[in-house]
């Protein structure tokens, strides 16, 4: 049986509730950070990573996910077309506290969310260096462009969990939000487990989409 995969993700796979769906037997391992890329939305309208200088760097979100789930996201992001292509690159894990450390997102997810589950502020642990991360990218697409209106408000609900997770409010203002505009809902601080009318079954199923194929890591 082939070991578990460490994954970056940086665009709307930032939210629980999708990430649950796409990947139903991902874990939640922490916040990671990836040096010498840039964020952007490429000319697909979705979001991608390009090289750019020393200083720059892309901070997400790192789950544990088996070879199933791998397969989900490969076909979630039109591997086969070209879409988007893997990479195993080293990141910089900063590893939840105890109370979420290796939780299944679905599990998360039932539980009320994660304020529900992180009852009390935790010690923060010493970043480790992981390397070989998978991580999706687009070689063919990389141009800077406009985001398509339903995958703003799927960035805007990943956003709002990435914060209540620890991602860096900076990061967010500096990289993201010169293509994702604020919406109402995360201006309020909506989040997983606290959204109505949304609620779906996490367990079984095929990985849901919003577009066929490469609609963003």
């Amino acid at each position: 049986m082939a070991s578990p995969r460490r994954y970056l993700a940086y665009g709307s796979n930032l939210q629980l509730e999708q990430m649950a769906r796409r990947c139903p037997n991902s874990s939640y391992l922490g916040l990671g950070t990836l040096a010498h890329y840039r964020w952007q939305i490429n000319q697909r309208g979705f979001a991608n990573i390009v090289p750019a200088k020393e200083d720059d760097e892309i901070q997400g979100l790192v789950y544990e996910i088996d070879a199933v789930d791998e397969a989900r996201l490969d076909l979630n992001e039109g591997v086969a077309t070209r879409a988007y292509q893997k990479r195993f690159l080293p990141v910089l894990l900063r590893r939840a506290a105890p109370d979420l450390y290796r939780r299944p997102v679905a599990w998360v997810v039932g539980k009320g969310g994660i304020n529900t589950v992180l009852g009390s502020v935790q010690a923060p642990v010493p970043p480790t260096l992981e390397h070989d991360v998978l991580v999706y990218l687009s070689l063919d697409h990389v141009c800077d462009s406009e985001p398509r209106s339903e995958y703003v408000r799927r960035m805007n609900l990943g956003i709002a969990d990435a914060r209540w997770l620890g991602l860096d409010q900076g990061y967010i203002l500096r990289a993201i939000r010169p293509f994702i505009p604020e919406s109402d809902g995360e201006r309020t601080g909506e989040r997983t487990g606290e959204r109505t009318g949304e609620r779906t079954g996490l367990s079984s199923g095929p990985p849901t989409t919003t577009n066929a194929s490469g609609n963003g890591p």
